[in-house]
């Protein structure tokens, strides 16, 4: 069994898995990412974006080559990422985060930053696109979210700063998401139209609209950015004022239990709010990953503490009733465990360690039956009819294999795991020899 040692004590990133789970992840990985080569589609079908596609795919060879896990892994981040870039010149794409140009233009900032490639920067002309789409005269075209909104060009544009254009960008995000943003006594929070609910079902449950709480689709994503913007020193006059209301509008909806605080996935006239599943995308592990990127974007000690407490609470949650049911990034046992490990890199907090550990546990269970499974056993399992076969849906990183590996090598290495901006979880460590409280 893996013994936690205080991740505390160093600014680096330390894996948390060692001895034989160390191996069994990293033999997972191999597995994986070798199935992953062997699966080809015609190049029209390939998708580029940065969710579920060639962009992702990039991230994950690119760390099997930071790591030295796999042979002809650079190369194979190379051929990933410029077929996507080259599909963005050639595709009808949108400006999302997750699966636009916007997304594709952050893996090629990370990936080529990471593999010192000497390249001219492939971005300009992205920074000049989502620069004039900021600043139109009508109303900014998308949600204000992370995967498909704004919340993710601002992702973006952080990735880019400080290069002038990516600062004005930083500026108009800013400016446009207090123009969107509602006030009540409780603060201020971010309303989601009936027409930008995602399930159809949904849209029926609440005509009027709803305020999503979630990092994917709610509040929770512009306070983690804010509180990275403002950790960047960039446009604290603005950005500030919006953090503070949000995080108070937010801490102000959370639902009393036994256990403590705890949060619903969404206000909306008529719902009554109770516990959500424990998630990235909603509920209480996502939305404290979130809360502690704002807590020291800012250095507030009461932010951070509710935000471990929110967290702690949520790893003592039985795994019954986590709603866990596969080992997705997204809303599974790989999400949770990446999650947990983060904000125990972040904190020395044990509690989150061996949660963190539990988590990886149940992951490989999940790829064990996956294996199991046979045939394409790499694109995973989602079979309605044989809900105890579930394992991941597809190959891409937010519900698929290769967000698995990624989150196993992270766990098992010690590369820090810098792609999870894209999930705007990447909570920043001590710095060294700064001494425990």
């Amino acid at each position: 069994m893996t013994t936690l040692d205080d991740a505390s004590a160093e600014s680096c990133w330390r894996p948390i898995l060692s001895g034989t789970t160390a191996q069994q992840a990293l033999q997972a990985v191999g597995a994986i990412a070798d199935s992953l080569t062997s699966i080809s589609s015609p190049p029209g079908q390939r998708d580029p974006s940065l969710g579920k596609g060639q962009s992702g795919l990039a991230l994950l060879y690119t760390w099997l080559a930071r790591t030295g896990r796999t042979p002809q892994a650079e190369v194979l981040a190379r051929q990933c990422l410029d077929r996507a870039v080259e599909a963005v010149s050639t595709q009808a794409m949108n400006a999302s985060l997750w699966g636009g140009f916007t997304g594709v233009a952050w893996a090629a900032e990370l990936v080529d930053r990471l593999l010192d490639a000497e390249e001219d920067d492939r971005s300009e002309a992205v920074d000049d696109a989502l620069l004039r789409l900021l600043s139109r005269a009508d109303r900014w075209p998308a949600p204000y979210d992370l995967v498909v909104g704004l919340t993710g060009v601002g992702v973006y544009a952080l990735q880019r700063y400080p290069r002038p254009v990516a600062i004005e960008c930083l500026r108009r995000v800013v400016e446009l998401l207090h123009e969107c943003a509602r006030h009540d006594e409780h603060g201020l929070y971010w309303w989601t139209p009936p027409t930008e609910i995602l399930d159809q079902e949904d849209r029926k449950l609440y005509p009027s609209g709803r305020v999503d709480l979630g990092v994917a689709h709610g509040v929770a994503g512009p306070i983690a950015l804010l509180g990275s913007i403002c950790g960047a020193g960039a446009e604290l006059a603005t950005a500030r004022p919006l953090l503070d209301g949000a995080v108070r509008w937010l801490l102000a909806h959370s639902v009393a239990t036994e256990a403590g605080p705890t949060f619903p996935v969404w206000v909306a006239p008529s719902f009554q709010p109770s516990p959500a599943r424990c998630a990235w995308c909603y509920g209480d592990p996502g939305i404290a990953a979130a809360l502690l990127m704002a807590a020291r974007g800012v250095d507030d000690a009461g932010w951070e503490q509710a935000a471990v407490a929110l967290a702690c609470r949520a790893a003592e949650r039985p795994a019954s009733e986590t709603g866990v049911v596969n080992a997705s990034f997204c809303h599974g046992a790989a999400g949770l465990a990446h999650l947990y490990n983060r904000m125990y890199q972040a904190t020395g907090e044990p509690k989150l360690g061996r949660a963190a550990l539990y988590w990886l546990e149940r992951t490989l269970d999940f790829y064990r039956l996956a294996k199991d499974n046979g045939g394409s056993w790499v694109r995973g399992s989602w079979d309605p009819g044989q809900r105890e076969r579930w394992t991941w849906t597809g190959i891409d990183v937010v519900d698929g294999a290769a967000g698995v590996a990624l989150v196993l090598l992270a766990a098992a290495t010690s590369v820090e795991p810098t792609w999870d901006g894209m999930f705007l979880v990447s909570a920043p460590t001590p710095d060294p020899g700064t001494p425990d409280d």
